[in-house]
């Protein structure tokens, strides 16, 4: 990473990550332009609209100031959010398949750990790169399970958290950005490179109203109507469709929903399908 002479923006989000991380790239030998780096109790919890307007004045700078790349700490430091040299976000599903292919080539045969709900892309990863994929229920506490297993290398929820087990079984925004650094450094390559060779792939998530007493008949019913097309139960109903088209229906456990996901050859056909089977949850 020394070597690298990496120049980037950081956006510590009045956090306490601004006592931390900064020694850590000081040490690395990191160019760093810091934002929102003063703690600041009042500033740490902000809405969605100000999120986003944090988001974009990043991606802002770090693309008229010609840095290599963006990072945005939640104030908990776990979550970790991305801008390419180019100033362009990186959505989080995309990310996690960056870095997921990233850590699969620093670790030739190592195992990713995603869960249920994100698309087959990371399989497509896996398989091209020699390596193996775990799924695991979408739930943080059960990735973070499944990353302390043997063999692991990399954990990611398609959220922003990240769990590089080889240093510890949690999520961490701090290691995760430290790591993708080293990755670009080793690979000699940039995170947009990356992201543009990554597969395509297309995917759809909707929310359904649900009555807490009625999630559990409707999952009984989609589970008797679709038992010779589902996929292993790890987490909520998986409905195979052929190729590559699935849908899982997913019960929110804090809310009164349920959530839809759908894969299917194209951003129209997921939005159908997510559409068809929220009409039958709603009918159920």
């Amino acid at each position: 990473i020394r070597g690298a002479n990496f120049r980037i923006v950081v956006d510590y989000a009045y956090s306490p990550t601004a006592d931390v991380l900064p020694h850590i790239l000081t040490e690395l030998g990191v160019d760093v332009v810091p934002l929102a780096a003063n703690v600041d109790g009042e500033k740490m919890s902000v809405t969605h609209a100000e999120f986003e307007k944090d988001l974009k004045e990043l991606t802002l700078i770090t693309g008229v100031l010609d840095r290599q790349l963006g990072v945005r700490l939640d104030v908990g430091g776990e979550k970790i959010f991305l801008v390419d040299h180019h100033g362009q976000r990186v959505p989080e599903l995309v990310a996690s398949a960056a870095m997921a292919t990233l850590a699969l080539r620093a670790n030739p045969g190592g195992t990713i750990v995603v869960p249920v709900h994100m698309p087959s892309l990371f399989e497509q990863i896996a398989a091209e790169q020699n390596g193996q994929l775990l799924r695991c229920k979408v739930d943080l506490h059960d990735l973070m399970n499944m990353a302390a297993r043997e063999d692991v290398i990399m954990a990611a929820d398609g959220m922003g958290n990240f769990v590089f087990p080889q240093f510890q079984a949690a999520v961490d925004g701090l290691v995760t950005a430290a790591k993708l650094l080293e990755f670009l450094a080793t690979q000699d390559t940039s995170l947009a490179d990356v992201v543009d060779g990554l597969p395509d792939f297309h995917i759809d998530h909707r929310q359904v109203s649900c009555p807490w007493e009625a999630k559990g008949t409707v999952m009984r019913l989609l589970n008797q109507q679709y038992k010779d097309r589902r996929a292993d139960l790890i987490d909520g109903i998986k409905i195979l469709l052929g190729d590559g088209e699935w849908v899982l229906v997913l019960p929110d456990p804090d809310c009164p929903r349920v959530h839809v996901y759908a894969e299917a050859r194209s951003d129209t056909e997921a939005q159908e399908l997510t559409e068809r089977y929220a009409r039958i949850v709603e009918g159920l």
